[in-house]
This record gives structure tokens, sequence and C-alpha cells, in this order.
């Protein structure tokens, strides 16, 4: 048997990881343990892993024990409150950071076969010439009928420079087509396009937040503008949300400075914030028409909720996503990471957007999938009003200002990864 001195450690671990994040501060700053002994009201956990330990029938792993003993903790909070294995939180930082080691390519798993939802371009399998909609039939080797996406994730990923061997099948060719990539770093592109779509109208897609959209932002609209640009089309449908520093500064673009952007409550001191405009931008003043769809998340919402609060944008398409809870992003021992909801954000009117959710999540997290309600009810504490006296909403997204229905495909992030 092993060590138990080590299990008990790590079980403190997992019951002063609340504590210790919560006075931890915010992205990349560890929760950690102050006291290897386990407090009395813990010691049922201790006596429940010292029975798994020493008598369960097979042989089981530590990690794996207190991994699921903090899983579901946080599957007692919220939806949002996760919990990040080494490998998962690493994949998470790479999304964050905006870069990988992969070959460039969005798949997910449909119908038992691996396809390419999406080529990132420039990326390793964009020059090899996989494009959208191929179907990864075969991976080093391996028939990849039947697998799931996380399967597919582990075989496509691996250290730069090295080779992996795919066959592709695409509609109009008989056989597949043997291709063989190389690995190497990829940029994920939060603003994959803008262009003028006429004389004066500009475009811009944010389709996901890093930790340089704000920048990649700010040149989309430093060159459209040289372009001729005095009105935009900004469009965030399916954009999940992402660093709220992110998404202050993108709004910060469009704001006149000392505007409220969003504010913060919880229940410590330090999760109290007002985030206001503090730099100038030339784009103050420019019409904007914002594109939303149900899958328009987060940090998409803090966007346009204060751009529609204080009357900078007209919001067409459907009501967003809901999400209005701010969390924590902690690493804590051994390399793995815990989102700890900490906080609620309020749009500028005073508006908390956060849906409600049912007991076990089932109905919140497929919301994207179901018909929206246009004539959904309000109570009459959810009345909210923009600077100019416009009646806005709180309780369940950002409603639009012009409402356009769209398809009901809802994005499901245990299907889709990046490689």
């Amino acid at each position: 048997m092993h060590d138990m001195r080590r299990y008990r450690s790590l079980s403190a671990v997992v019951f002063a990881i609340v504590v210790s994040a919560l006075v931890g501060g915010f992205f990349g700053r560890s929760a950690l343990a102050v006291d290897d002994k386990v407090p009395e009201h813990y010691k049922t956990f201790s006596a429940a892993l010292n029975a798994i330990e020493t008598t369960y029938v097979d042989k089981v792993e530590s990690d794996r024990l207190v991994y699921g003993a903090v899983r579901g903790m946080l599957g007692t909070l919220d939806p949002h409150s996760s919990f990040f294995d080494p490998r998962e939180y690493a994949q998470m930082r790479e999304r964050q950071e905006g870069r990988y080691y992969g070959l460039g390519i969005t798949i997910v798993a449909i119908d038992g076969d691996i396809t390419a939802q999406g080529v990132f371009e420039g990326s390793p399998a964009f020059k090899k010439g996989v494009r959208q909609g191929d179907v990864i039939a075969r991976i080093a080797g391996e028939d990849a009928k039947g697998w799931t996406t996380e399967q597919a994730m582990r075989k496509l990923r691996g250290p730069k420079g090295t080779n992996i061997e795919i066959s592709i099948k695409r509609r109009g060719y008989d056989q597949p087509i043997p291709i063989e990539v190389t690995r190497d770093e990829v940029y994920i592109p939060t603003v994959p396009a803008y262009f003028m779509i006429d004389a004066t109208t500009g475009y811009i897609r944010m389709q996901d937040f890093g930790e340089n959209t704000d920048r990649d932002v700010k040149h989309a609209l430093h060159d459209l503008a040289s372009k001729g640009m005095r009105r935009l089309l900004f469009d965030i449908r399916g954009n999940p949300g992402g660093p709220l520093d992110q998404a202050i500064k993108v709004a910060n673009e469009f704001l006149p400075r000392g505007k409220m952007i969003v504010y913060t409550r919880g229940r410590v001191a330090n999760s109290d914030q007002d985030y206001r405009a503090t730099e100038d931008s030339e784009f103050t003043d420019i019409p904007i028409v914002i594109l939303t769809n149900r899958n328009s998340a987060s940090a998409s919402e803090i966007v346009t909720g204060a751009l529609q609060d204080h009357d900078r944008a007209y919001v067409v398409g459907e009501t967003t996503f809901g999400k209005a809870l701010v969390q924590s992003v902690y690493r804590i021992s051994g390399g793995a990471g815990l989102a700890l909801t900490t906080a609620h954000y309020y749009t500028p009117s005073g508006r908390l957007i956060q849906r409600p959710w049912d007991a076990t999540f089932d109905e919140y997290l497929t919301y994207t999938l179901r018909d929206q309600d246009a004539d959904r009810p309000h109570n009459p504490s959810d009345l909210k009003h923009t600077d100019a006296g416009r009646p806005v909403y709180s309780g369940g997204g950002i409603e639009p200002d012009k409402r356009i229905a769209g398809p009901n495909e809802g994005f499901n992030p245990s299907r889709v990864g990046r490689m």
C-alpha cells in the first residue's frame, strides 16, 4: 500500500482548494493547502479514501480518486465550475494563449466519422491540402471509424516537428487520400476575417477570445478605417467567450473613457470590481450592428451588453446564451487546474443575464439545441433601461433589438477539439 500520508495531504488539498483559490487572485496563481492535517469535518472523505485504497477489489490510482472527488464537489455548485486534469489544463492554456502544436484543424465526431470542421489557414494541415468537410478515416495506421473526438485528439497531437500519417475521405473521390503532416506550432486566430462589405461598411468576425484578441480587433479596425469604413458589422455569433480582461479591452474600443463596461460582485471583497473604459479610442462614434446567436456567450455577452446598454450598438440575431458567471482559473498541484465561479457579472444597466439551471444541468447545457421562446415573460424586477431609456431585461441572455432566428445547431464542447 502507498504511503497514506500522501493521500491525507491530497485530501487536504482537495478541500482547501475553495478557500485558498478565493484568496489567491486571478489566472495563473496557485491554490495551495496550508496544512497537511485533515480538519475534523473532512473525516468522512478521509475514511472513504482509506477504505477504497485498502479494500477495493482492484488497484486504483490515487489521482483518479482525488480528481473524481474534486469533480463531484464542483458538480454540486453550477454548470461552469470545473476541474481540469493535467492534460486538460494544458489544452485549456493552449486555447487561452492562442497557440499549440498540432495540425491546425478543428474536428468533430459526426455519425462515427472524425470530420474536419475547420482548417486554419497557413497551418500544416492546410498546406498539405486538408479542407473543411474532409473525413479523417485513418490516423497513424489505425481505422478512426467510431472514435470519439478525444481519442482522435490524443493521436493527432504531438511534439513539434514529428510526422503523422492520416488518410482522408473527400466527396467526389473514390479512394482515401493518404497524407503525411508534420506537427508544428499553430496560431489560433480569434479574428479570422475582416473586410469591407461596400465603400463604407466594414465587417469583423470575432469567433473567440484569446490573450491577444484586443490586439487583433484593434488591427482590424484601423485597417478597415484606412479603407473608408464609416460603419461596422461586428459578428460574434458562436463566440463562446474567454478572458474577462479581453472583453473589457474590446468593449473599450467603442466606448468613451470613463464609461462602465461591466461590474462583478461576489462573496469576497476582491471579487467586487467595476470595470470602465480607461483608454481613448478613434471608434467611439462609429455606428455598429452586432450579430449574435444562442452560442454567443460569456465574454462576448459582456461586449454586447455594454454596447447595447450605452446605445452604442444595435443587436441583431438571437438571444445570447446567458452566462454571467465569472470563473477564476487556478493551477493546483500536479499540473491540474480548477475553474471556480467567484463572481456574477452585471451589464452597465444592472442586468444579470445569467440563465437559471436545473439540478442536473441537462436543460441548461442543451439550451442551444432547442427553439428559442421569442415571447418569454419577464418579471417586473428584470426591467432595466439603456442610457437612452430603451427597455432591456435581466435573466436569460442578451435579447436582440431585432430578432432573426438561426438554425438550432448547438455547440457541444464535448464533441469538438483542435489539433
